[in-house]
């Protein structure tokens, strides 16, 4: 332990000195000032961020924090979290769908859809906590900044925050009219229109109105003809009030609104050619990015088509009201509500084998009543209670074609060609369905109740101490409901055995069996924050995170038999960071260095149930750990002229269990991005051109590595090659712009992926428990052009 703490604090310095990162402060500019292309005076400025629930530059925040203003997010062209993710060292974000994010940080994996499980980053809006990830990936438009902080951070955000916090800050109406308004075109039907207007009503009372439309073709094309996947179809608005009577009391309300809308996700089989199901014709290759045979059933899901339907709002009361010049009483008040049906074809070729939905829902609502004590003195603080509710479902139907399952589970539909349907219908028995529909809905319930303090003492003018800590209590139901709609004839349904499932077992009369239970736990964080000098700090912390105890449900081990609840341990983990922060050069060079070790135990997976390996259940994999390193720097050569660039190491392995020595799933070693912005006058007005690079290294899309020995199928087929991998690749993107003098009109071109370069964002998925993986292209190279103005 001597050493090691000895190499992290060495490795922390070095990195103030080496460390190539992109400052979170870059090009700061309020939102509603417009994009900035680069601080005038040659100084790197900082966003000003309320990690530690007050205001503060990002250098004097003892954690490792990123932090982009709304002018920079708009400057990188970055409109969605998986763009952010590119740009953040150390977090990550895979997109499957808006329905389907994965939220990565530090090398861990936050995605689970299941109404009982809990996040491990959770994404908050202005403070609020969005836990579910069916409701958590909303477009990023109209910010104030954003804020992405590393590390366990219950203390200061709470529940979801095991490894880090995403913290959307959005801009709010103000006094002041002025508006803006955008429009982007581009390939593959590509087109976007948002604007903004702020306008006061009283000297007291503002309103502040914004939104996005953004349309996108999908990317794979459809061989089967109809729309191609992987669209966009997104509209978001945004109503935003402000009520200031005076310069004690402050009121923010702000109303959300998204419906999202996409083609289906282009799960693509590789072990299945492509083909027509009628004629059996090969219409297609075994190309992870090529055209996918995808379809859904006629009937299924009231003939909802392959895609997403999703809605969601929200609504937000944010109020602060000054006691004293000391004390401040601040009140975070939120409901949410998000629905979302997605169906998808998980089998990836043209015989419906399988088709699946996924129809999530839930609901939130919060209260937190925080004060804030700063005297100016050498102690300042805040504590607080909260309330949290919430209550969640997700219903998954499964429609199964047996005749085509009959000859696939035994192994007898050859690959990689299939056979027509016809053909199929002839030679297997008549008995057998052609749509056995079963169907399982999980259910999870929450009261949670939190009591939180954190105290800094400035021990001298250059020695800051901080210690936080939170303790939170749940009461919690797990739910579970399994129906078929009739007997399952390769499920060995007889009138002895009764009507049994394929894959599901039915509960009583198709009914939800509950649990209910409670669990309580502390959390805690210990800082040192060292001015070295006025523009450099070091700081060393030890923080723990907690993620409560799990009851997984299961479907019944047979028919109408009890439902099997799971009890999963509470997920713990201790960080250790050491890390460094400076400004140089008369500031215009900011570079950033932390280093880092994660302790976990009873580490939560998701796992494929041992008697049923297309049933996803939690488990306990045992102990894990965590070590890396991120790095970040700005440096502004000329008023006209900056680089900036990020770098992440992450060695984050299972420690012990089933997957001992595993690396975590989408989870790359090394990670980093370079860029620039370049600004010319010329011709009358002011050319600026931004070239981005991101890059990352191999990584695997499951726990198991895609190791044969720890892949179970049901069926006869074996999943024996690791494929399932996307090795190391990098994107290039472009953008450049050109803005008259003294005009509130620019002009913008911009290319995404400038190379086309083939990856993939997705590997195995549900077709894996039948071992034929399927694959999720990622998108191709796409360019535009837009017109901007702002008043």
């Amino acid at each position: 332990m001597r050493a090691f703490r000895t190499t992290l604090l060495m490795t922390a310095v070095s990195g103030l000195a080496l460390s190539a990162g992109l400052a979170h402060a870059a090009d700061f500019a309020p939102a509603a000032a417009g994009p900035a292309d680069g601080p005038l005076d040659g100084q790197v400025e900082q966003v000003i961020v309320t990690a530690q629930k007050r205001e503060q530059k990002t250098l004097d925040v003892p954690i490792a924090l990123t932090a982009y203003s709304g002018a920079m997010l708009e400057k990188l062209g970055i409109q969605e979290f998986e763009e952010l993710g590119q740009f953040v060292p150390g977090f990550d974000v895979q997109n499957q769908s808006p329905n389907n994010p994965g939220f990565v940080m530090r090398g861990i994996t936050s995605d689970s859809g299941e109404a009982t499980n809990e996040p491990r980053v959770s994404v908050y809006q202005d403070g609020v906590s969005v836990s579910k990830s069916r409701g958590s990936y909303t477009e990023l438009f109209d910010l104030e900044r954003v804020e992405v902080a590393k590390g366990p951070q219950s203390t200061l955000y709470g529940r979801g925050a095991l490894i880090g916090a995403v913290n959307i800050i959005q801009a709010k109406a103000r006094q002041g009219q002025d508006w803006n308004a955008k429009l982007e075109a581009g390939d593959n039907g590509y087109w976007m229109g948002e604007g903004m207007i702020n306008m006061p009503l009283t000297d007291s009372l503002a309103v502040r109105l914004s939104g996005r439309v953004k349309q996108r073709d999908g990317y794979v094309k459809n061989l089967l003809g109809g729309e191609d996947f992987n669209s966009t179809d997104t509209k978001a608005v945004r109503l935003a009030i402000n009520y200031a009577p005076g310069d004690r009391f402050k009121l923010d309300v702000i109303y959300n609104y998204e419906t999202d809308n996409p083609s289906g996700t282009s799960f693509k089989s590789l072990t299945y050619l492509p083909t027509n199901p009628t004629t059996g014709a090969v219409i297609g290759d075994l190309g992870r990015n090529s055209g996918a045979a995808l379809s859904t059933v006629a009937g299924f899901e009231n003939d909802q088509k392959l895609g997403l339907n999703r809605r969601l709002w929200s609504l937000t009361g944010l109020a602060s009201y000054k006691l004293s010049d000391s004390l401040t009483l601040n009140s975070i008040s939120a409901y949410r509500y998000f629905t979302g049906e997605e169906v998808f074809d998980p089998d990836g070729f043209s015989l419906p084998l399988f088709t699946f939905a996924e129809d999530a829902q839930g609901k939130s609502a919060s209260q937190e009543f925080r004060l804030n004590y700063d005297a100016g003195g050498r102690i300042s603080a805040f504590g607080g209670v909260s309330y949290f509710w919430e209550d969640g479902s997700q219903r998954v139907p499964l429609l199964i074609n047996e005749k085509v399952g009959a000859l696939f589970l035994t192994g007898k539909l050859p690959f990689p060609n299939g056979l027509p349907l016809p053909t199929i219908v002839a030679v297997t028995p008549a008995a057998l369905p052609a749509n056995h529909l079963e169907e399982s809905t999980n259910f999870g319930k929450t009261k949670s109740y939190d009591l939180f303090g954190d105290v800094t003492y400035h021990a001298t003018d250059k020695l800051e101490l901080a210690a936080g800590v939170r303790y939170t209590y749940d009461d919690k139901e797990s739910g579970y409901a399994a129906s078929i709609n009739g007997p399952s004839v390769l499920g060995g349904s007889s009138p002895t055995a009764g009507a049994r499932g394929l894959i599901v077992q039915p509960t009583a009369g198709g009914l939800a069996q509950y649990r209910g239970f409670t669990d309580s736990g502390a959390t805690y964080r210990l800082v040192a924050r060292y001015a070295a000098t006025q523009n450099i700090n070091i700081y060393g912390s030890v923080s723990t995170g907690r993620r409560p105890k799990v009851i997984s449900a299961g479907a019944p081990s047979v028919p109408n038999g009890a439902v099997n609840f799971r009890e999963v341990a509470a997920e713990e983990v201790t960080s250790y960071e050491v890390g460094a922060k400076g400004a140089l050069l008369d500031n215009r060079l900011t570079l950033e260095g932390a280093v880092y070790r994660y302790d976990y135990s009873n580490f939560q997976t998701s796992i494929r149930n041992p008697s049923n390996p297309s049933q996803i259940i939690s488990a306990n994999a045992g102990e894990a750990k965590s070590t890396g390193f991120e790095g970040q720097a700005t440096f502004q050569a000329t008023p006209e002229a900056s680089v900036f660039a990020t770098y992440g190491y992450s060695h984050a392995r299972f420690g012990s269990g089933l997957f001992e020595g595993n690396r975590f799933r989408l989870s790359p070693d090394h990670s980093l991005s370079i860029g620039a912005s370049l600004s010319k006058t010329a011709l009358g007005g002011r050319f600026t051109f931004v070239p981005t690079y991101t890059w990352q290294s191999a990584q695997f899309f499951d726990n198991n590595n895609d190791i044969p020995a720890l892949q179970t199928t049901t069926g006869v087929i074996k999943d024996t090659v690791q494929n399932e991998r996307q090795k190391a690749f990098g994107l290039a993107n472009l953008r450049a712009s050109y803005q008259p003098d003294g005009g509130t009109v620019k002009y913008e071109a911009f290319v995404t992926n400038l190379f086309d370069q083939d990856y993939i964002k997705d590997a195995g998925n549900t077709g894996d428990a039948f071992g034929i993986a399927t694959f999720i292209a990622g998108e191709p190279r796409f360019f535009g052009v837009s017109v901007s103005i702002r008043r």
